[in-house]
């Protein structure tokens, strides 16, 4: 089983020559930022589109167009809001994950270095 490569074509899992579970912390780290960016952006659309709005108001009521921005302006706010909250839920989570794969992995690896078994079996060679 292979989390963050492709499969190796040989197979893997029953005494292959290497081991084939790899993991790191990078990955998650790099999407939990790209996450926050597109909370970001999407937090100043939202303030964009606000202020674009307000606009809007000044001279032009009595036009059917204002009207339709007046109408649809709660829909957008309401689908620019949920992207940006499920952005933020994702930062954190994907956050987490970075963090746990950080400092999980190596402190297992620490006490699995502390375990004396005399040859190497060919998984860990």
């Amino acid at each position: 089983m292979q989390i963050d490569h492709l499969a190796d074509p040989s197979g893997g899992g029953d005494g292959g020559s290497g081991p084939d579970l790899k993991a790191s912390q990078g990955p998650w780290t790099k999407a939990s930022g790209v996450a926050q960016d597109l909370r970001t952006a999407t937090d100043s659309g939202l303030t964009d589109l606000k202020t674009a709005h307000e606009g809007v108001k000044g001279g032009t009521d009595g036009f059917t167009s204002t009207a339709a921005l007046n109408e649809i302006l709660p829909t957008w706010e309401k689908r620019l809001t949920s992207v940006r909250n499920e952005c933020d839920r994702l930062h954190s989570a994907l956050a987490k994950t970075g963090r746990v794969f950080g400092e999980v992995d190596p402190a297992v690896a620490g006490k699995m270095n502390k375990v004396h078994v005399g040859n190497k079996p060919d998984w860990a060679r």
